[in-house]
């Protein structure tokens, strides 16, 4: 985030406090489900199949997705979803959030700020600040995590990730027009498990996990997972003083689920977590290349791309906390689910807003998050010859600027000799109420019909509104309050899907969704009006197979998007807003696979081609390089793509296993590639086509231990995290170098 020498009382950058919540409760009814005998070309259970260790294992084993609210096979779903096991995850280098891009090719993941920004297909957005949600929505069992600054977590105890690609406007809590990203712990059980691992890497990383799991008594069981990480140095130096950047001084994560089943009809889950995060690998960034501030004593950084020359110590820091309570029982004709969830988050980052040596501009912003949901859901029985899913969903979250502060000297202050500070504050909410049912009925021999409404109503404001400019010395500072602003949304979404299985190894679905994202307010223009809400057309024909015997898994799909009123970001005077473009048409196709060449080894992967242009766009904003710094102005972007949209992007994991006399050992490879994308809507900055490679092998003794070495990103790629155009200049962010290590581990 760069800063403007024209930079007003307006400065600064956005976050977030909010409202005490309210619970709803919604009972609803449903007439009894007829049953019947399942059509004739019903899938074959793979559940029914003989239990087989690994080694003997020539088959791809089934999985089980709730991409439909309800647990069934991946093959079985007509959406185009990604599942990836904790075993997949660990040969693609997937250890936090950061990393789920190298494990999915349909994922671009940014982050900025402190913020995660994942797109899938293309859709999702870049914004940062108190009260924006992304595109793409974010779960933890079935929780919707609203705040994005608290999504850049670690994983552990996860069992499977699901990515759903296109708009899911139907049975999930929140609207999100690109998708979403649904990661699932693992549930306690009664026997007693227990692993433990330490990593020691590169740049003086070390990592600890434990995972705990055990029953207390007859029905009742508990787990524990912590994790934490330090990295004692960076992956550059800020060379003004001596200090680290792209580093991690502690990352602690804690979560623990309670399970108690005190009858064959009835779960609850109580899960809490808390997370505490001191990091600037997300807010340490350096000046591109061919910019910079023509002015006396300005000096570039030297050496490393990961280094900066800055005045000021990037840093930040995060904590997260959360508990839900997730509740079923089941009833003669149905089962009903209550999901119950509070979370809390707070952000603090501190960063060079002219990304020089040259004093001018510091930024300091504090965000608090609140969220509150409820959730009731009625499903059908599994073997309900009509399967159905009725609901509500309740959500109120606020989000808050504590607040977002600059300090500007030198020629930007308007006193030359003085400094001045400038602050904004103000608190975004959001009440959203939602009602919601899916049905799938058969209405031909191995045809189903499925289709989902749902009616969202939606209240955004802005309130708590004050801005404050003061020379530093001088007299207390002016403070302009604003008038409370707010802005109400109705909005139908749906989904209609045909799918027929032509045989237990091939079924073929083709589907219509609506997805709808609502506008609201600019918390660091809070007078501004609000930008408006988008919406998008998917169209889809896909296919789910599994061929020869179940060696080979192919998922394709074909899809094609009418994206309308696209929120895009802008950039004014360091302060990012959200505002509309009007059109785009997005079409490509995703494939996913998996063949187990032998029972010891396997290949899995996938690869998403993308076409996308906007199709009108007459008045976006450009920022373009000149001798005295980045010039805004307004052109047409119609014709131009999609930011963070690359054009084909894949990714192949090999793995390996080989018993020997010491146990079981393991060799794994992936290799992803990205062809490139524009950054943002003018088209001006690039990020190359990248090839990101990772390696490992370990050992499993017998007795439990095992070793592992690995290393990630084995080409040292550079891949921008963030690239952006300021006023002055154009700053970048970096993901991680190369970086390689051991993990040794323990299962008892």
């Amino acid at each position: 985030m760069m800063v403007s020498s024209r930079l007003h009382a307006r400065a600064g950058c956005w976050m977030a406090r909010g409202t005490a919540c309210s619970a709803l409760w919604v009972l609803v009814t449903v007439a009894t489900a007829q049953e019947t005998t399942p059509p004739v070309a019903a899938r074959q259970s793979v559940a029914s199949s003989p239990a087989t260790t690994r080694n003997d294992t020539t088959v791809i084993a089934e999985i089980i997705v709730t991409a439909q609210r309800r647990s069934e096979n991946l093959q079985d779903v007509p959406i185009a979803v990604t599942a990836a096991t904790a075993e997949i995850l660990e040969a693609r280098g997937v250890s936090n959030t950061r990393d789920v891009l190298a494990a999915v090719p349909s994922i671009t993941l940014s982050t900025a700020a402190g913020f995660l920004q994942p797109r899938i297909r293309g859709i999702g957005d870049q914004a940062v600040g108190a009260g924006f949600e992304g595109g793409v929505g974010v779960y933890v069992d079935g929780v919707y995590q609203a705040a994005p600054a608290a999504n850049l977590f670690s994983l552990a105890n996860i069992e499977r990730i699901e990515v759903l690609e296109g708009p899911q406007g139907t049975l999930f809590g929140r609207n999100s027009t690109g998708g979403l990203i649904q990661i699932i712990t693992r549930e306690p059980f009664e026997t007693f498990d227990g692993n433990a691992s330490l990593t020691a890497a590169n740049y003086a990383d070390y990592t600890g996990d434990l995972y705990l799991n055990g029953g207390l008594a007859p029905g009742v069981a508990l787990n524990f997972t912590a994790h934490a990480e330090t990295q004692g140095d960076g992956w550059g130096k800020n060379q003004y003083n001596g200090k680290d950047v792209y580093t991690v001084d502690h990352d602690i994560a804690l979560r623990s689920s309670l399970l108690l089943q005190p009858t064959d009809e009835t779960k609850i889950r109580i899960s809490g977590d808390y997370a505490n995060n001191s990091s600037n690998i997300n807010v340490s960034q350096g000046l591109f290349p061919g910019t910079g501030f023509p002015f006396p004593g300005f000096v570039r950084a030297t050496g490393s791309q990961w280094n900066i020359n800055q005045d000021v110590q990037p840093f930040g820091r995060t904590s997260s906390y959360g508990v839900s309570v997730y509740a079923s029982q089941d009833l003669a004709f149905a089962s009903l689910v209550n999901i119950t969830a509070y979370r809390g988050s707070r952000l603090h980052i501190g960063f060079d807003g002219d990304l020089s040596n040259l004093t001018l501009v510091g930024i300091d912003i504090s965000q608090r998050d609140w969220q509150f949901s409820q959730e009731l859901q009625l499903t059908s029985k599994p073997d309900s010859r009509i399967k159905w899913v009725v609901g509500a969903f309740y959500f109120d979250a606020s989000s808050q600027f504590d607040p977002n502060a600059a300090t500007v000297s030198g020629f930007l202050s308007p006193v030359a000799s003085a400094s001045a500070n400038a602050t904004i504050d103000d608190r975004l909410g959001t009440r959203s109420v939602a009602g919601y049912a899916q049905a799938t009925a058969p209405i031909f021999d191995a045809v189903n019909l499925t289709l989902g409404i749902r009616n969202t109503n939606e209240r955004k404001n802005i309130t708590d509104i004050s801005q404050g400019f003061q020379i530093v010395g001088g007299p207390p500072p002016m403070v302009a309050p604003a008038n409370p602003q707010s802005v109400t949304y109705d909005r139908p979404t749906w989904r209609v899907s045909l799918d027929h299985r032509f045989s237990p190894e091939l079924m073929v679905y083709t589907s219509y969704n609506r997805g709808f994202k609502s506008g609201g307010f600019n918390g660091q223009f809070p007078t501004d009006k609000p930008f408006l809400p988008e919406t998008l057309d998917a169209y889809e024909i896909g296919t789910k197979t599994d061929l020869f015997d179940r060696r080979l898994r192919v998922n394709a799909a074909a899809f094609y998007y009418d994206y309308k009123n696209i929120q895009v970001t802008r950039y004014i005077n360091t302060q990012q807003s959200f505002y509309n473009g009007p059109a785009a048409k997005v079409y490509g196709l995703d494939l996913d696979f998996e063949a187990r060449l032998t029972g010891n080894f396997t290949l899995s992967g996938g690869l998403t081609a993308i076409h996308d242009r906007f199709t009108s766009f007459p008045n976006a904003i450009y920022s373009i390089q000149g001798p005295t710094g980045i010039n805004i102005t307004t052109q047409s972007a119609t014709g131009n793509r999609l930011p963070l949209t690359a054009d084909f992007s894949s990714v192949v994991t090999a793995t390996y296993y080989m018993p020997t006399a010491l146990g079981e050992a393991s060799v794994d490879t992936s290799y992803s590639y990205n062809a490139g994308y524009y950054t943002q809507p003018d088209n001006i900055l690039r990020q190359p086509a990248y090839n990101l490679l990772s390696f490992g092998a370990g050992l499993k003794l017998h007795n439990g231990l095992s070793v592992r070495a690995w290393m990630r990103n084995t080409l040292d790629e550079k891949v921008y995290s963030v690239l952006q155009a300021g006023t002055f200049d154009t700053g970048y962010g970096l993901q991680a170098p190369r970086t390689y290590g051991i993990t040794l581990g323990a299962k008892f």
